[in-house]
């Protein structure tokens, strides 16, 4: 289950699909529940995961749809529950920031990156396998503004688009407005994925092969044209290849 809340802290009141200027304030809050089922040498084992992250958003320029922002990952907090120990992790606690097999997911903590989105524009996440990220600001940017005209569009209005990338990965987002008012809009996202990515997990390379969907619910505020909060469930299965090895993996 993927939960985020959106606290739009500045706005301006204009007529537009996306209401703010340069130099508003966002952040976000995402809480992420995974249980990552992984079967070796005939045995099954189940990995609980949990995690909260903390994101602050500064947007740089709008123009029409496209939107220049500023994204940064200030906190995770979280715990991996492996063979009957449960191994927690604050990004605030020096022992976690100087931990090596952390270090993969913190990489990214406190350095800001530039992104451009175009609202209702498809792009993939980097891998639905790694929590941290599958809660990438870039990843969270990309839905985080309103695709569709809230002073005209109408209930049960529907479209679709993909994304794709050289080494394999595709996604199709089917999106439906299932509700409009005067403050909200809703949207709905079926989406259907095929993740094809090699990364470096504990100092060694994997080679992920997975397929998967999700569906989530998003509310936009009509004020501003940004993102209130967005609650969805995932699934997702294939193999990761590591040092010759081929392990199942369910998530």
């Amino acid at each position: 289950i993927i939960a985020s809340t959106i606290v739009l802290l500045a706005t301006n009141m204009n007529a537009q699909t996306v209401n703010i200027n340069a130099g508003k304030k966002i952040q976000s809050v995402s809480t992420i529940v995974l249980t990552t089922t992984v079967s070796q040498m005939g045995q099954e084992m189940e990995i609980p995961t949990t995690a909260n992250v903390n994101m602050d958003f500064d947007v740089k320029s709008v123009s029409g749809k496209t939107i220049a922002l500023s994204g940064n990952v200030k906190k995770i907090v979280g715990s991996v529950k492996m063979m009957g120990n449960e191994q927690t992790y604050d990004s605030d606690d020096p022992a976690t920031a100087n931990n090596p097999q952390m270090a993969e997911a913190l990489k990214n903590l406190n350095k800001p990156s530039d992104i451009t989105v175009e609202a209702g524009k498809t792009s993939l996440p980097k891998d639905i396998t790694d929590i941290t990220a599958a809660q990438s600001s870039e990843d969270v940017a990309n839905y985080l503004f309103i695709p569709v005209n809230a002073a005209s569009v109408k209930e049960g209005f529907s479209w679709s688009d993909s994304a794709s990338t050289t080494e394999g990965s595709k996604a199709l987002n089917n999106y439906t407005v299932t509700k409009v008012s005067k403050e909200e809009v809703i949207v709905t996202v079926v989406n259907t994925n095929k993740i094809i990515t090699t990364k470096q997990q504990m100092g060694m390379e994997v080679k992920v092969n997975m397929q998967g969907g999700s569906t989530a619910t998003r509310v936009y505020d009509v004020a501003s044209g940004v993102l209130k909060t967005v609650n969805g469930t995932f699934v997702s299965s294939g193999n990761n290849d590591v040092m010759g090895n081929s392990i199942p993996v369910s998530i």
